[in-house]
């Protein structure tokens, strides 16, 4: 593994400067780094969406130019009334949604298709993602039905919480617990290893299923602030460098809060 570069930009560093459609699955930090990413791209002058194929909290909207809406056709001409494009300052960033949900709290998404189809037009230089849920724990295994990921994608970052390694397997813990067990070999109740994080990266039908044949997989290992939490994502690292189906091209190691911070990178 390589240090990382102290200015280097979260962009730079999980090797998105010519993705376009991203998206993000996983637990322990995904919605922070999509919006984390999202001020990146707008600070380097870009006109960005944010949106999901699953559901987010409304309040994560807060802050932000948001609207709902039923067709491309209609999301295309709130973004034009937000993101003018005879405007001086052409960057910006919207989050587009389907609807309200009916416990107020949560944002429905778009179909993966409505996605594709957005990206399409290149109204947007980038169109980030939220794929999954993950009931707020820092580490998930996915259902069969998930991630729901755009056909279009050329990248996605897989996110997982090395603050969940070491508790007990259990739901309260990590959500899917007996997925996870299923994809790992790890016996319900035992301490969460590194070896079951990466072995559950690894399977086919682990946290990268349904990724598109020539999207690019990255892994953020995030909440990796202490010594102790580095050496564990070394060691899933390590794990996967030597997984003989090893699906992602690059992790990434560090912390998004209280701000952005990459430790380390490692490249395949």
């Amino acid at each position: 593994m390589q240090p990382a570069n102290l200015d280097e930009m979260l962009i730079e560093a999980l090797g998105l400067e010519r993705s376009r459609l991203i998206a993000l699955c996983g637990a322990g930090g995904k919605t922070t780094l999509m919006f984390c990413l999202a001020r990146e791209f707008v600070a380097a002058g870009e006109r960005v969406l944010i949106t999901t194929t699953t559901k987010i909290a409304r309040d994560e909207a807060d802050g932000w130019h948001a609207f709902a809406a039923a067709s491309a056709e209609q999301a295309l001409g709130h973004a034009r009334r937000l993101l003018p494009e005879d405007g001086r300052e052409r960057s910006g960033a919207v989050i587009a949604y389907s609807a309200a949900g009916a416990d107020g709290h949560r944002l429905a998404g778009f179909a993966p298709e409505l996605v594709d189809e957005l990206a399409a037009t290149a109204r947007f230089d980038r169109i980030l993602v939220e794929a999954d849920g993950s009931a707020r724990k820092p580490l998930k295994a996915p259902a069969a039905h998930e991630p729901v990921i755009p056909a279009a994608t050329d990248a996605l970052i897989i996110v997982a919480g090395i603050n969940g390694l070491g508790l007990p397997l259990s739901e309260e813990n990590l959500f899917r617990a007996e997925i996870w067990s299923r994809l790992s070999g790890l016996a319900l109740g035992a301490p969460i290893s590194a070896e079951s994080l990466a072995r559950c990266v690894a399977h086919p039908d682990g946290l990268a299923r349904g990724c598109p044949k020539d999207a690019r997989r990255i892994l953020f290992l995030n909440q990796a602030d202490t010594p102790q939490r580095c050496t564990e994502a070394k060691r899933v690292a390590e794990v996967l460098a030597a997984a003989p189906t090893n699906p992602v091209q690059r992790v990434v190691i560090g912390c998004l809060l209280p701000q952005p911070d990459v430790a380390e990178i490692a490249s395949f």
